[in-house]
């Protein structure tokens, strides 16, 4: 393959550099990635975009003449907020950009080390954006041996050893509060992917008694009936909250769901027994301060991520194993690109 003539960049934050606040203030919804890659092709000598937007992470990958149009891009997608955004932001080159984007795809960039939705999302993402015509040589390339890399680690190694996920560490989580899920009252908030996830993985372990409500009843009646459920309205199940043990969000909502005095009121309508909450959204769900009440225990990513987390040690040398497969395919494509 001839020399491409542009750069390639990898421009974004992530769980590594932000917060939860930070990460939903910058994250974009899939339709809003669409409109934010066809905003930076307008940009002279930018040929190609593609926007990946994840609880976890949100990045720009763009084909570029040069460094100084990262920050055209930057203003493109975030107007007055740019500043802000380039402050945290961390930008890759060429190789670099590569390597990064192989590691993520591959689960070594992820809060929970080797787990596997984040290959499910950049294939959605480069789907999406190929079909729009935002893809070129360079991303088409780019993308494709990151999914066929991220492919060889997941059957070559076992960084990702018991499926690592959210649905099956949540579902991991909800295991360890009652050690018989079947006999546990649990209420999901919230009917989006993450939502299915966890209901499907927390139903396949025996829990049968789970209620799903979101702000659209629709949507929480269709998940209720694919995972076989009840469903309800959102402001009714939020007024019952002290009839469940376990209470899972997982919306994308902006603004918390749960207040402190939500999860007050509820538990002193149960009596001392705990209410268990677990905050899967970003932007949080649940008030940070509700895990100050006495007999409320709350838990989010970031907890979630230590459970995935706990045999990293056990799982070193396949860590290593896949990142040197990494290194190998990364420094392959940009020489076959013809990108330093």
């Amino acid at each position: 393959m001839a020399p491409i003539a542009n750069s390639l960049y990898a421009a974004g934050i992530s769980h590594e550099t932000a917060g939860p606040e930070i990460l939903g203030r910058f994250g974009m919804p899939q339709a809003a990635c669409s409109f934010a890659e066809s905003g930076i092709l307008q940009i002279g000598g930018v040929s190609e975009a593609l926007a990946l937007s994840t609880c976890n992470r949100v990045e720009i990958y763009f084909s570029a003449a040069s460094d100084g149009l990262a920050d055209a891009v930057f203003e493109s997608l975030y107007g007055a907020d740019a500043e802000d955004f380039k402050k945290i932001c961390s930008v890759k080159k060429n190789a670099e950009a590569i390597s990064h984007l192989f590691a993520v795809a591959s689960g070594l960039k992820s809060q929970m080390t080797g787990e596997t939705e984040i290959l499910g999302q950049v294939k959605a993402a480069y789907e999406r954006a190929r079909g729009l015509g935002h893809c070129g040589p360079t991303l088409n390339a780019l993308f494709q041996k990151a999914i066929h890399c991220a492919k060889w680690v997941r059957t070559n190694t076992e960084i990702g050893r018991g499926k690592i996920s959210v649905g099956s560490v949540c579902a991991e989580l909800a295991l360890r509060i009652f050690e018989n899920i079947s006999k546990a009252k649990i209420l999901l908030m919230g009917s989006g992917e993450v939502g299915k996830l966890v209901a499907d993985a927390l139903y396949v372990r025996g829990a049968s008694n789970m209620l799903v409500c979101s702000r659209t009843r629709a949507n929480a009646d269709a998940l209720a009936e694919k995972i076989g459920c009840r469903s309800a309205d959102f402001a009714a199940a939020k007024e019952n909250i002290e009839k469940f043990d376990i209470v899972l969000c997982a919306s994308l909502s902006r603004e918390p769901l749960l207040k402190k005095a939500d999860i007050e009121a509820a538990c002193k309508k149960r009596g001392g027994r705990p209410v268990f909450l677990i905050d899967l959204a970003v932007p949080r769900n649940i008030e940070e301060d509700c895990g100050e009440i006495e007999d409320a225990f709350l838990y989010n990513l970031s907890d979630l991520s230590k459970i995935a987390n706990e045999n990293i040690a056990a799982r070193k040398a396949e860590i290593e194993k896949a990142r040197q497969a990494i290194s190998t395919r990364a420094n392959a494509l940009a020489a076959r690109l013809g990108l330093p």
